[in-house]
């Protein structure tokens, strides 16, 4: 994604989302696919590619979760079986891939005097390519249904679901409303023990009423936290993406502190995400450190965990300023803050900058942990696992094993589960064992009640 492109080409106005039209009251026709967008990629994944996933051995069925309860401090029930997923074994089986029609099979020829060699060898390979792409498709299966057959809960801490909605109704602009319809619509993306998400609100046009935001709708964002019980909780903030248009907005701050003030309301869990990206962010180091520095005092003020967003570049190392500026707050305040460190890709030296320095930071990883370097992967070997936090940044980072199952390259919040099983092969720990400390992890940091 470029980084010339303004950010009002860079997001499809939410408007639509609720049928209430636009910024000057006319009403978009459902009918019509939306213009082309692209969200903020807040973490620099490749638009271009998937991210790989383990294939392990499998197990039992496939049953995904449900629930309808209107409380969203109650457990949401996971035992709850689905008409649409009630399948035969061979239904089973074709679960995340295509089926193939016989004739596309490429037959097996026997090389006769006077064909050519080259021809002979071309036969060969399609077959060979044939052959790999049915094993290929099979381990992914075995991978879903090793997923679904697991009954220990874990929640997705860090999604966007304004992002997701935007990219789902390009594609598919009268059917995707929310996530009560993405989870009808593909419930082999959500195994039956995935608990719920934490959703992430990072772009101030869209729940700011300001009169230069074309894109302003509390009312989808009121809706969905209304309808389904999978939203845990919210957390609220700016983006360092969008620090420059919004740090001397008065209305931003007084809009963002009555809506901390507001816990129940808006379901709020933390402030943020916020922080300093110094790779491709067309906002000034200068009006970064002030939103970032803002949102640390409000964090403090309503005794809110705080997500952080840090990311280098050849601006400089985000990282230094993130600690510089949590360490005069902390000498002002106290340094028990919670802290998200989210989508974190540092090395372990970095980790443990932030380990000495906050004494309750938690890692968040993505799907990026399926092409981790060797540094990278020695970070997740030290951390403690009771400082690992599961999360998608849905829209973005989606493992490859659920391609066909779902959008494409559209990251759900239940497939964070793929990342769980990567971090159980580093750490060599069981699967169960990764989704049940990121689940307690979670529930500690966000302070939510158990399910």
């Amino acid at each position: 994604m470029s980084s010339q492109r303004s950010f009002q080409e860079m997001y499809q106005p939410p408007a639509r989302r609720s049928g209430g039209g636009s910024s000057n009251g006319e009403t978009p026709p459902r009918n019509n696919r939306p213009p082309p967008f692209e969200p903020i990629n807040c973490c620099g994944e490749s638009e271009d590619s998937f991210v790989d996933s383990p294939a392990k051995s499998t197990t039992n069925s496939l049953r995904p979760s449900n629930s309808n309860s209107s409380n969203w401090r109650e457990r949401p029930e996971l035992d709850v079986k689905r008409t649409s997923l009630d399948l035969s074994i061979t239904d089973k089986c074709n679960i995340g891939r295509q089926k193939h029609n016989s004739s596309r099979r490429i037959p097996v020829v026997t090389r006769t005097a006077g064909q050519s060699r080259s021809n002979s060898s071309l036969e060969q390979e399609r077959n060979e390519s044939y052959v790999k792409e049915e094993n290929f498709n099979v381990q992914y299966e075995m991978t879903l249904r090793k997923y679904h057959s697991t009954d220990v809960p874990y929640i997705d801490s860090h999604c966007h679901t304004d992002f997701i909605f935007n990219m789902l109704h390009r594609k598919y602009p009268e059917n995707h409303v929310g996530i009560t319809d993405w989870v009808d619509k593909y419930p082999a993306a959500f195994p039956k023990s995935f608990a719920g998400f934490i959703a992430n609100f990072i772009k101030p046009g869209l729940f700011v009423n300001d009169t230069e935001s074309s894109e302003y709708d509390m009312e989808w964002i009121l809706r969905e936290l209304e309808e389904s019980s999978l939203y845990i909780g919210t957390t609220w903030g700016c983006h360092p993406h969008q620090a420059e248009t919004w740090w001397k907005k008065g209305t931003f701050w007084t809009t963002l502190d009555h809506i901390l003030s507001n816990v129940s309301k808006y379901k709020v869990l933390a402030v943020g995400e916020c922080g300093i990206d110094l790779h491709r962010c067309e906002s000034s180091l200068e009006s970064q450190k002030v939103v970032f520095d803002k949102h640390v005092a409000l964090a403090y003020k309503h005794k809110l965990p705080l997500v952080v967003h840090c990311r280098n570049g050849k601006q400089g190392n985000s990282e230094d300023e993130c600690l510089k500026i949590l360490k005069e707050q902390m000498e002002k305040n106290h340094p028990f803050l919670k802290i998200h460190r989210h989508c974190y890709t540092e090395n372990w030296s970095t980790a443990q900058r932030w380990l000495k320095q906050c004494p309750d930071v938690h890692f968040g990883f993505t799907g990026a942990v399926l092409s981790f370097n060797e540094g990278q992967i020695e970070a997740i070997r030290r951390i403690p696992l009771d400082r690992i936090l599961l999360e998608t940044d849905g829209p973005y980072f989606k493992p490859k094993c659920f391609e066909r199952i779902a959008p494409s390259k559209v990251c759900l919040p239940g497939m964070a589960i793929a990342t769980a099983e990567r971090l159980a092969e580093i750490k060599n720990v069981p699967l169960e064992e990764i989704l049940r400390a990121t689940y307690n992890n979670a529930r500690r940091v966000y302070q939510v009640p158990v399910f």
